[in-house]
């Protein structure tokens, strides 16, 4: 995980946390469809996060 954001750790335990409910209680297929949800939402968040840094920083080089 890139982002070192409280809320969205928060966020990531609540999802897997989810994931692991209906793993234990027998509803597979639903634990399938959180986890597979949970892996590209914090994909997504992870590399909306690197561009924007990555971005800021090459516009601080340019500035100097």
């Amino acid at each position: 995980m890139m982002v070192d954001n409280l809320f969205l750790k928060f966020l990531w335990v609540v999802i897997y946390s989810f994931t692991a409910y209906y793993t234990f209680t027998g509803q597979m297929m639903l634990a399938m469809y959180w986890m597979a949800g949970g892996m590209f939402l914090q994909s997504v968040i992870d590399l909306v996060v690197s561009l924007i840094s990555s971005g800021s920083k090459k516009s601080m080089e340019n500035r100097m």
